[in-house]
């Protein structure tokens, strides 16, 4: 009697689940979801962006450029921290960067402080625009 009930439970259960699961993406569809943040610290300003690796897309300015440096690197942010030796003026106009999200399926955290603009540029860029 209970293997008859089971198994009708079953023969209707089974057909739902299996189609619902046809409509069901996982959380991160992208192999990279990104959300990227510049302060500009004097003047109080944030700048924000989205960026998506494979498809490469979002509200990034330059998704394929940012894509194509994430993946050369590896997804290792800790290769765009500030380093003093970089040629830049020594005009104190600090810049914060944060970014936060998954790259192929690895969470990532980065927050950094850059004593200028040009930094950014030439450390960070073009993952932060």
């Amino acid at each position: 009697m209970y293997a008859a009930l089971i198994r009708r439970a079953a023969a209707v259960a089974l057909p739902v689940l299996a189609g619902a699961a046809l409509f069901v993406t996982p959380a991160h569809a992208q192999a990279a979801e990104l959300h990227i943040v510049k302060h500009n610290l004097p003047a109080g300003t944030a700048e924000r962006w989205v960026l998506t690796c494979h498809p490469d897309d979002g509200t990034h300015p330059d998704p394929f450029a940012a894509c194509d440096r994430l993946r050369r690197i590896g997804g290792d942010l800790e290769r765009i921290r500030f380093r003093p030796d970089v040629p830049c003026p020594r005009i104190f106009d600090p810049v914060r960067v944060e970014i936060n999200g998954w790259f192929y399926g690895q969470h990532k955290h980065f927050d950094e402080h850059y004593p200028n603009p040009c930094f950014v540029e030439k450390i960070a860029s073009p993952i932060v625009p």
